[in-house]
């Protein structure tokens, strides 16, 4: 017992580190994208991140391989995943809150049930449409539906979509986990979706003055650079393999959470209590969702993932 509750104690800190770095990114990049273009600050990040995602892989013992079977999927991957994903979420950031933003794309999961559901990979339990519905019910009070205060910004339905987008690679990359690991999809995933943000990313970087941007937005770039996938994606796949897809996956409830904490000293953020109801009721539903049943396809890989990037 002496050596396991440290060892236990260890794995939940080395976890709540995982929430804390996607939550800090999403305050910390709201702030990046206020100062330089929000393409120019994703395509600079993923031209980084996609070589350190090969090398990460090659460093575990991956073999980079690719079938030609496989090749719309990945493709489809690449898309849901990074390609069309960042250009929602990171202009829906972009004219949101961090709060909104991470609590709206905390939403993938639910949107994951959905489309399993709807295409008969899995008979959905009662209970878990429930959940559903309680979470949506949140959403619309933290929109102000129900206090007279309604005020749905852009970004907010920007960030939805981006959610849907999300939902499509948890199902589409579940497919293919029996023929690539989780690393190694990443890494594949991840540059065809670097291919797919070029266009918007290369002529905002032509028209950025990178000489003309201060410390301050340069080591947000380099924290959201590192952090959100290559820093914290083994500890997450660590504390899968440990704990199982289902423990930890409750973790990742707590990132709006940290989100809007974080949001009050650094973005001077503050709530109206309708937002709080409505995010507290949404995360709710949420749980409910999460916690009556898995979904037998997307269930691992929807766990294993990030929730919604960063």
């Amino acid at each position: 017992m002496r050596r396991i509750v440290p060892r236990r104690l260890l794995l939940y800190g080395s976890l709540l580190y995982v929430i804390l770095a996607w939550a800090l990114n999403t305050v910390l990049a709201k702030q990046a994208v206020a100062q330089m273009n929000p393409l120019a600050f994703t395509f600079t990040r993923f031209l980084v991140m996609t070589p350190l995602a090969f090398a990460l892989a090659r460093a575990s013992g991956n073999r980079i391989h690719v079938a030609r079977r496989d090749i719309p999927a990945l493709i489809a991957c690449g898309a849901c995943g990074f390609g069309a994903y960042q250009y929602f979420w990171i202009v829906g950031l972009a004219n949101t809150t961090p709060f909104a933003s991470a609590l709206l794309g905390a939403l993938s999961p639910i949107f994951t049930l959905t489309i399993v559901a709807l295409l008969g990979y899995e008979r959905v339990r009662s209970g878990r449409w429930f959940g559903v519905a309680i979470a949506f019910l949140g959403i619309a009070i933290f929109e102000g539906a129900f206090s007279g205060a309604a005020h749905f910004r852009i970004g907010d339905l920007l960030t939805l979509c981006a959610a849907l987008i999300f939902a499509g690679y948890n199902v589409l990359s579940a497919r293919l986990l029996d023929r690539y690991t989780p690393l190694e999809l990443l890494a594949i995933t991840m540059a065809i979706g670097t291919v797919m943000i070029a266009p918007g990313g290369i002529p905002a970087l032509l028209h950025t003055t990178f000489g003309a941007l201060g410390w301050d937005v340069w080591w947000r770039l380099i924290y959201a650079t590192l952090f959100p996938i290559l820093l914290t994606y083994p500890v997450w796949s660590y504390g899968i393999g440990r704990l199982g897809a289902a423990r930890v996956s409750i973790f990742s409830f707590l990132t709006p959470v940290l989100t809007g904490i974080l949001s009050v000293p650094i973005v001077h953020a503050s709530f109206p209590r309708y937002e709080l109801v409505g995010a507290t009721i949404c995360i709710a539903g949420m749980l409910v969702a999460n916690l009556l049943g898995r979904v037998s396809l997307a269930s691992l890989w929807a766990q294993r993932t990030l929730p919604v990037e960063r």
